[in-house]
């Protein structure tokens, strides 16, 4: 059997007797293993309901540590920290796939990322037609929704194919880098900037704002943030509600813009920045965009670029916001950010193409199946579970359900965000005995770890060992297995090695334990069993035999022996 082989039921696992009861993962987010100390929120904090089956499951050989980052799920390097869209990727499908920064890595290197039809329709069209290239996207080395160093190859690209004129619209990111260091990677991209000019090209930054404030809203949780951004980066306008007497909305420079954000607002730093527009001597916008223009937005992660791409596609059917001016630009993606809904119509990469996934096969299989998620995170249980499909597998068989979130502004203050309302919910579809296959996140670690708090991380971490003591107890009065695991690592480590706050992912490992309350015995968590490297791609064949089939030939072997 390979990945595009039909999709087939399974077969039945030998020798293995499924409980009774459903399978259900718990996807802590963003909940990694790191050593204790003054910047490890998980070691302050007891947690008593979650270290009591930790430490249960290690004395039953039932745990083990896996990666959840570099190539263990795609990315190109062991410094590469893990995501969400990565790691619910590869829990989905079992397998490991190229993910977004390293197939653009090499499309640049190979320089096929030049030659395509779509670059030449988005900057090949506007050299020709002495027009504008705009590019927007998160200004940052993470590595998690993009890369400066690709944007400066990008950058040069355009320069060789004849493009006069460029406008750069930056994102400042302090989430998945330190979340102070936006006016670092401003500082490298005018030194970019400025040796363009220096070649005879007109390069300007003309708007940006904090990714968390302007424009990267994801799962349209918020268009207001969209709207922002659609408005600095388009149009060349702050909304009147943001700018006062201290902060203008309009500057000469990017730092200077930031540089302002800063002394009026000293506790938002690069993630919640403000809207701001660049203008000229004129006063006017230096980067509005014009009919003819060329457009690229850098991110190759899809969840926040989903959102501007429909902004810049969708015709009268856009219902967003009001965009009051839609020049006619040619737009595209870095990647394909929908697979399904084909968002946005234009890319410039394609995404990976994920074949197989466990969805397919366990529906395929008559398993009835719930996924749940606050708004956060639900596409990851949803979209990027399913190999970034949309939609269901077998409408008959699943049920998708979403908790609405907070907005992101309140997280830091709302560490609880909505945890408890998943958890009404999953213990309300436990109660019907309906679903077989259970599968939830919880999001809280994650987002509350990316604002850097800790004191806020500690609450958060009370309230998620609080809400599993409400669900493993039902789940194992119904005779079934919890799988508690997470998707890459976050809130253990909020201090980097220079004592500087961190508020970005991590390249820790992850908890990966089961909890079994009938004891039988007849298995045990092995990670020699799983290869050399064990990670988040074992998990997928762990719960397709804990369902009680074969896993797929092509999946990373289970994290399970059976005895």
């Amino acid at each position: 059997m390979s990945a595009s082989d039909p999709i087939r039921p399974l077969e039945k696992l030998e020798g293995f007797t499924p409980r009774e009861g459903p399978v259900v993962l718990i996807v802590i987010d963003g909940f990694g293993v790191a050593k204790p100390g003054p910047g490890n929120p998980v070691s302050q904090v007891p947690m008593p309901f979650y270290n009591g089956l930790l430490e249960e499951a290690k004395a039953n050989k039932l745990h083990c540590l896996i990666k959840a980052h570099g190539p263990a799920v795609g990315l190109p390097s062991d410094s590469d920290m893990g995501n969400s869209e990565v790691g619910h990727n590869a829990l989905g499908c079992g397998q490991i796939y190229s993910q977004g920064t390293k197939l653009v890595e090499e499309s640049l290197e190979s320089g096929a990322f030049f030659k395509t039809a779509n670059w030449d329709k988005v900057v090949g069209s506007a050299a020709r037609a002495n027009k504008a290239v705009h590019m927007f996207g998160l200004l940052s080395d993470g590595n998690v929704h993009s890369h400066i160093n690709q944007v400066f190859k990008m950058i040069d690209g355009i320069v060789s194919t004849g493009v006069k004129k460029i406008r750069m619209h930056i994102l400042l990111d302090g989430r998945d880098v330190a979340p102070d260091s936006g006016l670092k990677y401003v500082d490298m991209l005018e030194e970019k900037l400025k040796k363009v000019r220096e070649g005879g090209v007109d390069a300007l930054i003309a708007s940006g704002g904090g990714r968390m404030y302007v424009t990267m809203d994801r799962y349209e949780s918020n268009w207001g943030i969209v709207k922002r951004g659609w408005d600095a980066h388009v149009r060349g306008v702050v909304a009147p509600e943001d700018i006062d007497d201290q902060y203008p909305g309009y500057f000469k420079s990017a730092r200077e813009a930031v540089e302002c954000a800063r002394r009026v607002y000293p506790k938002k730093l690069d993630q919640f920045n403000p809207p701001f527009v660049i203008v000229g001597e004129d006063g006017k916008p230096v980067g509005k965009m014009e009919d003819g223009d060329g457009v690229i937005n850098w991110n190759f992660r899809g969840d926040r670029a989903v959102q501007i791409s429909k902004a810049f596609d969708q015709g009268d059917e856009f219902k967003g916001f009001d965009r009051v001016e839609r020049p006619k630009v040619n737009y595209a993606g870095l990647m394909e950010y929908d697979t399904e809904w084909h968002v946005p119509r234009t890319f410039l990469v394609p995404p990976p193409h994920i074949m197989g996934v466990s969805s397919q096969f366990i529906t395929a299989s008559g398993v009835s199946c719930y996924a749940l998620a606050e708004t956060h995170k639900f596409g990851h249980v949803t979209f990027f579970w399913n190999g970034n499909r949309s939609g269901y597998m077998d409408e008959k068989l699943e049920l998708y359900e979403e908790v609405p979130s907070l907005p992101n502004e309140l997280t830091e203050s709302h560490p609880e965000m909505k945890a408890k309302e998943v958890t009404d919910k999953l213990l309300a579809a436990l109660e019907t005995k309906k679903y077989k296959w259970v599968r939830v996140n919880y999001a809280n670690p994650d987002m509350v770890g990316h604002t850097g708090n800790i004191e806020s991380c500690k609450k958060t971490l009370e309230v998620i060992d609080h809400e599993l003591s409400r669900v493993v107890p039902v789940v194992l009065a119904q005779k079934g297995i919890c799988i508690i695991t997470a998707d890459h690592g976050n809130i253990e480590q909020m201090i980097d090695k220079t004592g500087a706050p961190m508020t970005s992912h991590t390249t820790n490992p992850v908890n990966f334990f089961i909890v079994d309350g009938e004891k039988r015995g007849d298995f045990v968590v092995d990670p020699a069993h799983a290869g050399p490297t064990p990670g988040l791609p074992n998990v997928t064949a762990t719960y397709i035999e804990l369902l009680g089939f074969k896993a797929p030939a092509f999946y990373h072997p289970s994290l399970i022996r059976l005895l």
